[in-house]
């Protein structure tokens, strides 16, 4: 069976002008690759390049600390093992120490976000506990899209509210 080259290069040229700049954009190091952290702080400078130098070299489980209002607040950036498609991402979180929940997949809360495709995202996270969050709790947090009846997982990361 012959190809055609110019038709493989026709079709390589509309492939990426399909995928756009966000794929070449960040190149996330393969060791942050699927990692979730949150920072207690606002974080001025959002650009990849900047969020790969700040989070390189920690671990993906974060410590948080209740403010004023009871509430535990953050700003979550996940580096997505690969591009996500545009729509709603969803944030699901599972309190770790009930096993038998997560292998039910059995969240404690979720929360979705429309966003374009990347492969990082940047988002400030209110946690309550009049969601169903306890403090002196660890939690996962499985970021991703739902398609039908799956769940493609981009990134995970750990929460632990504490008082």
């Amino acid at each position: 069976m012959r190809r055609n080259v110019s038709n493989v290069g026709i079709l390589f040229g509309i492939m990426t002008l399909l995928l756009g700049s966000s794929v070449a954009e960040a190149k996330v190091p393969r060791k942050l690759q699927g990692k979730a952290f949150c920072s207690p702080s606002k974080i001025k400078d959002t650009s990849p390049e900047a969020l790969i130098r700040m989070f390189s070299g920690l671990k993906g489980k974060i410590e948080l600390k209740r403010d004023k209002d009871k509430h535990w607040k953050c700003t979550l950036v996940a580096f997505f093992r690969k591009v996500s498609s545009p729509g709603p991402i969803t944030l699901l979180y599972f309190d770790k120490a009930d096993k038998a929940a997560i292998r039910r997949k059995e969240v404690v809360d979720m929360k979705s976000v429309e966003a374009k495709e990347t492969d990082v995202l940047v988002l400030d996270l209110d946690i309550s506990p009049d969601r169903g969050f306890n403090k002196n709790r660890a939690y996962l947090v499985h970021i991703g899209q739902i398609f039908g009846k799956r769940t493609k997982i981009y990134a995970r990361g750990q929460l632990n509210l504490l008082p």
